[in-house]
């Protein structure tokens, strides 16, 4: 009983060693696109703002 007792824990462990481990992929991946959406919009906005002067001087 010990040694199944032992397995089911060491199973348990890697389970829950997994688990976080997804999590942490997925909060990653979401914080990035986060980034990548709100960089993108700073560059449109810049874009926005200098595409006039860019026009004129060319």
């Amino acid at each position: 009983m010990k040694k199944t007792g032992f397995i089911i824990l060491a199973v348990v462990i890697l389970g829950i060693i997994l688990y976080v481990t997804i999590v942490i992929k997925v909060i990653e991946f979401l914080f990035g696109a986060i980034l990548f959406i709100v960089a993108a919009v700073i560059l449109w906005i810049l874009w926005s703002k200098i595409k006039d002067k860019v026009e004129k001087e060319f």
